[in-house]
């Protein structure tokens, strides 16, 4: 979430008014994907926060919704539901949801008298900043259909597609998401404990021919956490699945963290040609690599920078190389131990293929 300055909260508008008369600033855009993006965020960070393995999230009429945060581990704060005013910071996007709500109650199960109430986002008793011990915190909302507009309904196949492809992102986590809009009651769990390496699995079955060098790993260093998993389809004809992310945000138009893994797939077979005398006889370039490349990538870290026309293009150039190094060990270690598939990807490269 950004920082918001004093130039962003105007003097005269305190912030659940700032957010209420601009909320397009906030969101991106005021409908579905603005409130699942939102949504999505505020979950990420509340478990980043509180080391949480259980969200449990609720859709019901008249667009009321709950958001339960179970076994949590670490200390919150009990002003996550607003923006401070004095130092105009907030790490959740809590506020957001708060102050496009027609109303909002937090509770804790730890304190019943630390619940809040909210109304459009105001409330006759700010919440401190001391933090707070629980084990549960459940958030419960109705959006204000004047900021949403009345033709705003759940859409109940689009937050069960975004949802669910959020889980993966998450494999620590269970998920149990539960709709009651009309006469209709579904609920969905979710844990996908392999992460990236089970969403992958779906587009290797999507294809018409098999998948070789399935690679599923995970890269911390100080500077960020990468998980990511990859494989290269056999047949041409099977098209190219590339999925990056960063923080759990998708990004459109990928960025240095696919970089980092193009150059260490395209550094680790350039070894083995090395080592093999075949640098005259194959052509290697990263567009090649990329040619029937199945990969999705989740990056978290601190200071994201972002660049393109709508800022979905992460900038951090100085996570390539790291990222290429490991990438190019894991995947020579796999070269040297496959013969069968070194040969189909070393195959597309020859001279003239590409």
């Amino acid at each position: 979430m950004k920082e918001y300055k004093a130039t962003n909260l105007a003097e005269n508008l305190k912030w659940h008014e700032h957010i209420r008369k601009r909320p397009g600033m906030y969101l991106g855009q005021v409908n579905h994907k603005g409130y699942v993006d939102s949504l999505k965020k505020l979950i990420t960070q509340v478990v980043k926060d509180s080391g949480c393995n259980t969200v449990r999230l609720l859709f019901k009429d008249k667009l009321e919704g709950e958001i339960e945060f179970d076994n949590i581990q670490s200390e919150l704060r009990k002003d996550i539901s607003i923006i401070n005013q004095k130092n105009h910071h907030n790490a959740i996007d809590l506020p957001i949801l708060n102050g496009l709500s027609e109303w909002m109650n937090i509770t804790f199960d730890s304190d019943e008298k630390a619940k809040q109430e909210f109304k459009k986002g105001k409330t006759e008793s700010e919440p401190s900043k001391q933090a707070i011990k629980c084990k549960k915190m459940k958030i419960a909302y109705s959006l204000d259909k004047s900021i949403w507009g009345n033709e705003f309904t759940w859409n109940s196949n689009y937050l069960s597609y975004e949802l669910r492809e959020f889980c993966y992102l998450n494999p620590n986590v269970k998920f149990e998401i539960t709709e009651k809009i009309d006469d209709f009651s579904n609920t969905n769990t979710y844990k996908f404990g392999n992460g990236l390496s089970d969403r992958l699995e779906i587009e290797i079955l999507n294809g018409i021919g098999i998948c070789y060098f399935k690679h599923h790993f995970t890269q911390e260093t100080e500077n960020f956490k990468l998980e990511a998993a990859f494989a290269f389809r056999q047949y041409s004809v099977d098209q190219t699945f590339i999925r990056t992310y960063v923080n759990n945000e998708i990004t459109p138009e990928n960025g240095s963290h696919l970089d980092g893994l193009l150059k260490g797939l395209t550094y680790g077979v350039m070894k083995h040609f090395q080592a093999q005398n075949l640098v005259n006889d194959y052509k290697i370039s990263e567009k090649g690599m990329q040619q029937g490349l199945v990969c999705l990538i989740n990056i978290k870290m601190d200071g994201a920078v972002f660049s393109g026309c709508v800022k979905n293009k992460l900038a951090n150039s100085e996570i390539i190389e790291p990222i290429a190094n490991f990438v190019s060990e894991l995947l020579y270690d796999s070269i040297l131990e496959d013969k069968e598939s070194t040969e189909k990807l070393i195959d597309k490269f020859k001279m003239g293929k590409v």
